[in-house]
């Protein structure tokens, strides 16, 4: 989950493979391992949904349903509430609802050293207001011109509160209230009573909790050990035992998005959605020229949809919604980079795995295919002479070029023609036509 590579995850992070117990290899398909180690045991789940009788009876999901609930980051039937901010529980009941408060109370202080021989004008207990006078300077006893050292000046409360009185110094005592009201049905079984000390994340009734308030309330951490421990306690009720990394895998790319709040000095927009690591790459360029940077939150995202928003089109719309990802990136004109499997394998290209050095993945980059027509003619006789594909291309089509151009003058005047030893064609290196190759008439 903490991983700072941009893509897939590093050797460091991921550690040993589970089956075999070596170190992981550059290249291996991490992700589709993790799919197929949670989605195969997933055939022995349970489909049932269990039901508690009587009329405030509830649905308790479990097996399958429950793993795609927490996997697409549902929020389920009957979700608990949350309190957001630490406090006090207080509790009122009307003829059809209660209301629960959470009251958060924060006490400040901030302390004043009092001269010695000063007269205080404030008694203990009383509250004062911004600007009042707390206390004056000792009177002079003699009729000498006091120097401008000695001048000293009113002791002025800076903050409203209560006075706090004690030996040489005078404090000022003021509270910050914060409270949260829920509406709460009678049906709802409450986890708290009056008088009881909440903390933030802390659920007031009984039922799932929400991911997303998770998130919110308590941060990505919490939201990590949350979800991992609810898909775990489905698949060992069933016998089955999945190593955490894996659901990990699947985790660190529902919550690879952020969601901007701020945009600061950058282009990007409120309520965008971009890649984390795309909005890391933008504040550090607007930070190097001196400018504001932007806030986001992160974003919990299902893994549906998280796969929709991938910046491969090509494996969007092998998922779903295809015309809506066809016609978007059309539109856009969008760039697919071919960095995945799921895009290479739909144009038939080897997939990006499995790279066991620098060099290999070298190797694995294909070379841009180029017209054969943009080839000149000094490029054609080193193609003829070395058995070469065309100038810039993956194409082996220099053993055909070989043996047909077995013979080839090396003077390219402009008098001088290539003669072709098998009569299958005629090459004009001067010609303007677009075929290279050109039947020659029986």
């Amino acid at each position: 989950m903490a991983c700072e590579a941009r893509r897939g995850v590093c050797q460091a992070c991921y550690g040993r493979l589970p089956a075999t117990g070596e170190v992981v290899e550059l290249g291996q398909a991490t992700g589709i391992i993790a799919a197929q180690s949670i989605g195969e045991p997933g055939t022995q789940l349970t489909m049932r949904t269990f039901h508690t009788g009587g009329v405030a009876g509830t649905d308790i999901t479990s097996g399958l349903p429950r793993v795609e609930e927490l996997f697409e980051a549902r929020v389920s039937k009957g979700a608990a509430l949350l309190t957001d901010i630490d406090g006090l529980v207080e509790i009122t009941e009307d003829e059809d609802l209660r209301r629960l408060r959470v009251v958060s109370r924060e006490e400040y202080r901030e302390e004043y050293k009092l001269p010695a021989g000063c007269q205080v004008l404030v008694d203990d207990g009383e509250y004062v207001e911004p600007g009042m006078v707390l206390a004056t300077p000792k009177a002079r006893k003699t009729k000498k011109e006091a120097e401008t050292a000695e001048i000293a000046e009113n002791l002025v409360s800076n903050m409203a509160g209560r006075v706090q009185l004690s030996k040489g110094s005078l404090s000022i005592v003021w509270e910050d209230v914060e409270e949260r009201e829920h509406i709460i049905s009678r049906s709802a079984l409450l986890l708290v009573n009056t008088g009881d000390e909440v903390t933030a994340g802390q659920a007031l009734t009984q039922g799932p909790l929400n991911p997303h308030d998770i998130l919110n309330i308590r941060g990505k951490d919490e939201l990590q050990k949350y979800l991992v421990d609810e898909v775990q306690q489905v698949y060992r009720s069933q016998g089955v035992a999945i190593h955490d990394k894996h659901i990990e895998i699947i985790l660190r790319q529902m919550l690879r998005r952020v969601q901007v709040e701020s945009t600061g000095d950058t282009e990007l927009i409120p309520g965008q959605m971009v890649d984390k690591f795309e909005f890391q790459d933008r504040n550090a360029r607007v930070l190097a020229e001196g400018g504001e940077p932007a806030t986001a939150k992160p974003m919990l995202l299902g893994v549906t949809r998280a796969s929709l928003l991938t910046d491969s089109f090509l494996a969007a719309a092998s998922f779903q919604e295809t015309t809506r990802v066809l016609t978007q990136a059309a539109v856009s004109g969008a760039h697919d980079w071919l960095l995945g499997l799921k895009e290479n394998v739909i144009i038939g290209r080897l997939i990006p795995a499995q790279v066991d050095s620098l060099q290999m993945e070298e190797e694995a980059l294909p070379e841009p295919v180029l017209s054969m027509v943009e080839n000149t003619a000094d490029d054609w006789l080193e193609i003829a002479s070395q058995g070469l594909g065309p100038v810039g291309s993956s194409q082996d089509v220099g053993g055909a070029a070989g043996s047909m151009l077995s013979v080839v003058d090396e003077a390219t005047d402009t008098n001088d023609t290539a003669t072709i030893e098998e009569d299958s064609g005629e090459w004009d290196p001067e010609g303007d036509s677009p075929n290279i190759f050109s039947p020659v008439d029986e």
